[in-house]
């Protein structure tokens, strides 16, 4: 008995990680490359243990601290000594806490304001060889967590001959926040307050200025990423200011969606956002030991200067800040996101702007989601699993969790694949190609049900576009003899198609026409990813069938079951269901369950 519970422990803590579903570096003996001169000196990699080359922890920005926290990224200072980059660097500042942590913590805190470096994976060197198709990842993480740092490119690059770059970007309200006390006469990009998205932007930047010394090609630059990176991809596809800097994206389990400024810029009581930006400084003040009530601390708040204002902010540490969301009850603050300022990011609906030509910058797009998306968010939730030792769970209710799980991964493929791909086509400009993933084959350690807890979750694809390049066994769970052989073959194919499209901006590229391109919502083909040969789906989603499907469905045993699944959907996207709609049911009587009683 001791040695299963031993074994159990040890399953928690590698559970613990095994949801950061994204490659760790490898470690092994490693040989020090030349330096290499890019535009601010000279750099020296090492090899790695696929025989390509790496840079890591590469500066692209100057750091943003001091004077420059909530500014615009600015160039790099040149150097004079070769800089070593062989190892990473920091992680942005972040909160810990919950699913997909991936950066050590002290205090709940981890990362650092000094962070804005990118890592770079190529190909082994081969004398007079053709520049080589780059791709740039965006790490997801809601744009509050996550780091460029567990994700690694050398297999990418080194099996399929392409230079793949890894950023860090700022994130939460380092990244985004826009305060009257910051801005600055006459600079509307700095004033944006988009500073995550305009470190993304300076990233590529530096691509365009520095790849070509790596062996890429700096007019073949795809984006790609995954969650907040694959919004943000489609984000940069509505920026002026990426234009040219990327010629095609990659969208992975993304959406599209922004903040309003207005209700950033104020104050709760005045119909701000809870957690704006003028309620964090009034926050702040009285934790400073004002201890007033709101309106007393706004009004003594009114009367200091502007520059005493930004000066305070400037002030405050890392951990005050994050001490201010913690109080308002966010964990992780994901509010502030994006701002669509008109300037960084364009004004108007932004789906209706990607389905006109000229409204958007037209690229080739791979986008896509994950058939059970949403299972990542329940497999830990003691609402819907018994949970043992902390990770080992037991569902509760399988048909429940399953029913809920689909509708709500529907929904997300919906908002982030179709009515996106649908708009893209619709423009007219260049191919989108869409797709589905459905691999749920997971081992069952000590007889978890991974395949059915997870299944094809939200993340669950990034080790295959990667090639499972993790050396720290954050997938060991999941591997079994049986699946091993299916795993790898799907991983070679996604790692073909995606650098197929790097390379030609066509997936198909040297390869028979296998990947149909969306075309219209009558005639949409999506690409299915599967242990089995590429396969071809007809499905849209349809938001005007979700209710009578929830009231037909057999797997919800009870009408408070059904109510709940209704209820969780409008929560989720108002826009598509109005809350209206809950008590308006001509065939769901919810009258017995209120909606805000309701999760």
């Amino acid at each position: 008995m001791k040695g299963f519970l031993n074994s159990i422990k040890t399953l928690a803590v590698v559970l613990a990680g095994l949801f950061l579903l994204a490659c760790a570096e490898t470690e092994p003996k490693l040989e020090s490359l030349s330096p290499l001169k890019i535009k601010t000196g000279e750099i020296i990699g090492q090899t790695n243990a696929l025989g390509g080359r790496q840079w890591r922890g590469i500066p692209y920005a100057k750091p943003p601290i001091g004077d420059l926290r909530w500014r615009a990224p600015q160039p790099v200072e040149p150097w004079d000594k070769a800089l070593l980059t062989q190892e990473h660097s920091s992680a942005c500042s972040q909160m810990s806490g919950g699913t997909g942590d991936t950066v050590p913590a002290i205090n709940g805190i981890g990362g650092s304001e000094d962070c804005l470096y990118l890592n770079v994976y190529a190909p082994k060197y081969k004398d007079g060889a053709e520049p080589q198709a780059v791709m740039v990842w965006v790490h997801g993480g809601s744009n509050t967590h996550g780091s460029a740092n567990i994700y690694d490119g050398s297999r990418l690059a080194t099996e399929h001959n392409v230079v793949v770059v890894t950023i860090n970007y700022r994130l939460g309200p380092f990244g985004w926040l826009r305060h009257p006390a910051l801005a600055i006469e006459n600079d509307v990009i700095h004033n944006s307050g988009n500073f995550g998205t305009l470190d993304i932007i300076q990233s590529l930047h530096w691509v365009k200025n520095n790849i070509a010394a790596f062996g890429g090609d700096p007019e073949r630059v795809t984006l790609f990423g995954e969650s907040a990176g694959g919004f943000n991809t489609l984000s940069l596809m509505l920026s002026p200011m990426a234009k040219g800097l990327f010629h095609r994206a990659i969208v992975q389990s993304g959406g599209l969606w922004f903040d309003d400024v207005s209700t950033a810029t104020a104050y709760p009581e005045d119909g701000g956002d809870p957690h704006s930006a003028l309620e964090l400084e009034r926050q702040l003040r009285n934790e400073e030991g004002w201890s007033l009530s709101p309106k007393a601390t706004r009004g003594l708040i009114k009367q200091q200067s502007l520059d005493d204002r930004a000066r305070f902010l400037r002030q405050a540490s890392v951990a005050e800040i994050f001490d201010v969301y913690k109080r308002l009850g966010e964990t992780k603050p994901d509010i502030p996101r994006v701002f669509q300022d008109g300037v960084v990011i364009s004004a108007g609906d932004p789906v209706s702007r990607l389905s006109v030509l000229g409204e958007h910058y037209n690229v080739p797009v791979i986008i896509g989601s994950n058939r059970d998306e949403t299972k990542l968010y329940y497999y830990q939730d003691p609402k819907y699993v018994d949970l043992y030792f902390d990770r080992y769970a037991i569902i509760k209710n399988e048909h429940y969790y399953d029913a809920r799980a689909q509708y709500h991964s529907e929904r997300w493929k919906y908002q982030g694949v179709d009515r996106i791909a649908n708009a893209l086509s619709q423009a007219k400009g260049a191919p989108v190609w869409a797709y589905r993933f459905d691999w749920d084959e997971q081992a069952r350690p000590l007889g978890m049900k991974l395949d059915q807890l997870l299944g094809a979750s939200h993340g669950m694809e990034i080790p295959f576009v990667f090639g499972f390049t993790d050396s720290g066994g954050l997938f060991d769970p999941m591997i079994n003899r049986e699946n091993t052989p299916g795993r790898e073959s799907l991983s070679q194919r996604m790692r073909s198609l995606w650098t197929r499209f790097a390379k030609s901006g066509d997936p198909n590229s040297g390869q028979s026409h296998a990947w149909y391109s969306f075309e219209n919502p009558n005639a949409a083909q999506f690409a299915v990813f599967d242990t089995n040969p590429l396969a071809h789906s007809l499905s849209v989603v349809d938001p005007d069938t979700f209710h009578q499907r929830i009231v037909e469905d057999s797997r919800l045993a009870s009408v408070k079951e059904k109510c709940e699944v209704w209820a969780s959907l409008i929560r989720k996207a108002p826009e598509l269901w109005p809350e209206e709609n809950y008590s308006q049911s001509e065939h769901l009587d919810c009258s017995a369950y209120p909606y805000e009683s309701l999760q």
